[in-house]
């Protein structure tokens, strides 16, 4: 059938209206079709994660792992392919002040800050680690900042309470606290610290640091005392974890002891321990090895101890060994050492430390010795210091005064306060000054007269690096045998 109606090119007329309806849907169709092919491909580009994705989630599972010096290894390398990268900088800053490395962590978040002044997380975690430095004037501005900016910044509000309770400011804290609480009242973090602030307690945010896995150290002693006896000991340790829960401790010690009245004593001692931890409340070790005196003669050394968590906070254990009793160049020529037990019990309440320690050992010039050594401890924090104050109590009891240089009365007992104060105003820093006074008897029936110690520890620490800085004044020093001492001690130590 032929059209004769001018415009229908040759349809026909009953067919154009089916003609235009197909033409809509095969363009309809097209249309669709392209569509779904972008709409897959956007899906497809979203389903692919990008290079810098990819390196976070890796790092982030690390950390997760507390594989913190992995994570590290792999953010270190992405940021040399994307130089400033903040994604990237911001993991790697947190992985850093994970193994405490504060100042590195410090630098990455500012480098942050520099070029993003808004960002919330890098000011939050150069807040918490000027925190951790214990700049808390500058991390407190950081975190009022984000407060001013924001008063439902649950973050920054539980980071300056932490602040103000380590400073001390306990009325500020807990305005702050009740402020935050009234917008996160399920907070549940900010209810904590409402209780300790109520309780009195001191102590805001800590962090665990992840403890290395192994160690080298290396040490020198020196004791010089009121007899005229000199001790020079050098010492090497290397502790070493074979896999989880089982680790090995190498020993290697090297004494020179000489005096006014005895020749030159070099004596070696070489030992090795094994320590199992099955699970965290018991644990096994046992070693042995040698000691060497000047003259080559060769006795041997061990050592067995097990240790379990028999309550909250209280730990006690019991063990048996043979030692070497090598305290000064007159004993060193008896070639002595003492078999026999020991026990002891540590209960760590909060802010409180009780030791007691008890031993009975048999001697190999055929002395019996005993030992029992008590302290109590009681510590508290401010911003800059802490400071301890307690009790010790020590006796030291043998059947007979041989006169063998590893202790000349048969009785020694002592009991004294103990004050100390602790400066922990910079991380790589730690100080601690501890004083001993009170009385003591040094014999038996003998009266007791004013005695009195006082030590001092320095330690500074750069990354895995530590170097420690010790002197002590001792009223009575067992190791010499001698009832005034004056010892000091060089550490080096590296822990990977």
């Amino acid at each position: 059938m032929t059209c004769r109606m001018p415009g229908c090119f040759g349809f026909s007329r009953s067919l154009a209206p089916a003609a235009s309806l197909c033409l809509v849907w095969l363009v309809a169709l097209w249309w669709l079709a392209g569509a779904s092919e972008s709409f897959a491909q956007s899906k497809g580009e979203e389903a692919i994660p990008s290079p810098t994705e990819k390196v976070l989630a890796s790092a982030q599972s690390a950390a997760l792992e507390r594989h913190y010096r992995e994570a590290i290894k792999i953010l270190r390398t992405a940021l040399r392919e994307h130089p400033g990268d903040p994604a990237i900088q911001l993991e790697l800053g947190r992985s850093y002040l994970a193994i405490g490395e504060d100042d590195k962590a410090g630098r990455l978040f500012s480098e942050i800050l520099a070029k993003e002044p808004g960002s919330r997380a890098a000011q939050l975690e150069l807040a918490r680690t000027l925190a951790y430095q214990r700049n808390y004037d500058r991390s407190d501005e950081l975190y009022r900042q984000l407060l001013a900016l924001n008063p439902a910044d649950e973050a920054a509000a539980i980071g300056l309470t932490s602040n103000l309770v380590h400073e001390g400011r306990s009325t500020e804290a807990a305005a702050t606290d009740d402020a935050a609480l009234r917008l996160h009242p399920t907070s549940l973090r900010l209810l904590e610290y409402k209780d300790r602030i109520a309780e009195g307690l001191l102590g805001g945010e800590e962090r665990a640091l992840p403890a290395s896995t192994n160690s080298f150290a290396t040490s020198m002693d020196y004791i010089n005392d009121s007899a005229g006896n000199h001790s020079w000991r050098g010492t090497e340790r290397l502790e070493y974890r074979i896999k989880p829960g089982l680790t090995s401790d190498l020993h290697l010690e090297q004494e020179f002891l000489h005096s006014l009245d005895d020749s030159r004593e070099v004596v070696e001692t070489f030992s090795e321990m094994l320590r199992w931890r099955p699970n965290e409340h018991l644990g096994f070790s046992a070693g042995g090895g040698g000691i060497r005196f000047d003259k080559g003669d060769v006795r041997a050394i061990y050592e067995a101890t097990v240790t379990g968590q028999i309550a909250n906070h209280l730990l006690a254990g019991g063990g048996f060994s043979r030692i070497p009793v090598v305290p000064d160049a007159e004993a060193a020529e008896h070639h002595l050492t003492a078999q026999g037990w020991e026990a002891f019990a540590l209960w760590t309440p909060e802010n409180w430390q009780v030791n007691v320690r008890a031993t009975r050992r048999h001697y190999t010039d055929e002395n019996v010795g005993g030992q029992q050594w008590a302290e109590i401890l009681h510590r508290w924090n401010t911003s800059k210091l802490g400071y301890l104050a307690g009790y010790r109590f020590r006796h030291y009891g043998f059947a007979m005064d041989v006169a063998h240089g590893y202790f000349s009365p048969d009785n020694y007992q002592s009991h004294q306060a103990a004050l100390g104060v602790t400066v922990h105003s910079q991380r790589r820093y730690h100080g601690e000054i501890v004083a001993h006074m009170g009385a003591e008897s040094i014999a038996s029936g003998a009266e007791f007269h004013t005695a009195w110690e006082i030590s001092a520890h320095n330690q500074v620490t750069f990354g895995q690096y530590e170097l420690n800085l010790d002197y002590s004044r001792f009223h009575m020093a067992q190791v010499t045998g001698a009832f005034r001492a004056d010892a000091a001690r060089f550490e080096f130590a590296y822990h990977f």
